[in-house]
Order: structure tokens, then sequence, then C-alpha cells
């Protein structure tokens, strides 16, 4: 994928669009409907100004991309994805947060979304799909294992590295 491309994600009940400035208030909503993994990771609520500072971060690095998700026919998205191109290696990408909020979850959005963005990464050449989770976050282990992650390592302070190889498409994904 070359690094100006634009990055998008089509399920069948969701979408996934690049984010710029114009996203920034529905960014900051979303962010705020999931304080619940903020303070699970962080200690604190995002701050008021957390998109902002998101978008700051992508703009500054070719390579990463935020996205928001956003259901067929609907305008207030349900979550959101920051990505990372090309991390650590090329033809590598790192999922740094993938977040439904909460009144979407336990509804398929999650795994529909993952799906999407492996078909869209496999689309672009991309061999591997990988994030971290952190030991306060089992719900977030849960759902990484089960939708085909496995562990690959651990690093200090408590942070679990994931992967998946980006083979051919599974049935009833993407």
């Amino acid at each position: 994928m070359d690094a100006l491309e634009p990055l998008r994600l089509r399920g069948a009940r969701l979408h996934g669009l690049e984010a710029g400035r114009g996203d920034e208030p529905a960014l900051q909503a979303c962010l705020e409907a999931g304080a619940d993994y903020y303070e699970l990771t962080e200690g604190a609520p995002p701050a008021p100004d957390a998109a902002a500072a998101l978008l700051d971060e992508a703009e500054a690095d070719p390579l990463r991309r935020v996205l928001l998700l956003r259901a067929a026919g609907r305008t207030a998205p349900l979550g959101c994805l920051d990505l990372w191109l090309d991390q650590p290696e090329p033809g590598t990408a790192h999922v740094g947060l993938l977040l439904v909020v909460p009144v979407h979850r336990h509804q398929g959005y999650g795994a529909e979304a993952t799906g999407a963005l492996e078909a869209a990464l496999r689309a672009a050449g991309f061999d591997c799909l990988r994030l971290s989770v952190g030991d306060e976050n089992p719900g977030a282990r849960a759902f990484w294992e089960r939708v085909g992650f496995a562990e690959v390592g651990r690093v200090d302070g408590g942070v679990i590295v994931f992967e998946e190889a980006l083979l051919p498409e599974k049935p009833g994904r993407g």
C-alpha cells in the first residue's frame, strides 16, 4: 500500500474511512463513548483533545491511519481504528486501537471490522497483522483470540503481542 493511498474498509454491515480534521468532533465523541477502555488501560478518561492529538500524530506519520467505523446507513461512528502500516517491518500492519463504543459491542462489529481490515490489507499486499494487549484488558485478549490471533510474545510491563498471518480469506469473515 502506498503511504499516501487512503485505507477503506468494507464489511457487510459497516464501513471504515480515514478520519480527517472535519471528523474530529465525531472521533472525540467515539473516544469519549469508549471511556471505559481508557479508564481500564490509562486510569483516566480520554483527554478533551484526544481526537485532535490522535489526528496530529497520524498527520505527522505517513504510515499511520486513523479510521472511523460506521454502520451502513448511519452517520454516527460505532467505533474507530488506529493503525500503523509497515510496522514493525514492511508487510506487517500494527493495530494500535480498535474501539467499538459500548452500545455497539457484542453485536459482531469488532469481528466484522477485523475481517474487513484483513481483506483490505491482504489486497494491498500485507502478509501479517499484529497488535498488543495489556494484561489489564482480558476482554480484549479474549476478543483477539476468538477472531484468530495467536500470542507470539510478551514485552515488559505486561503486554502481550498477538499476530495473524493474512492468508487467503476465511469463510464467514471480511
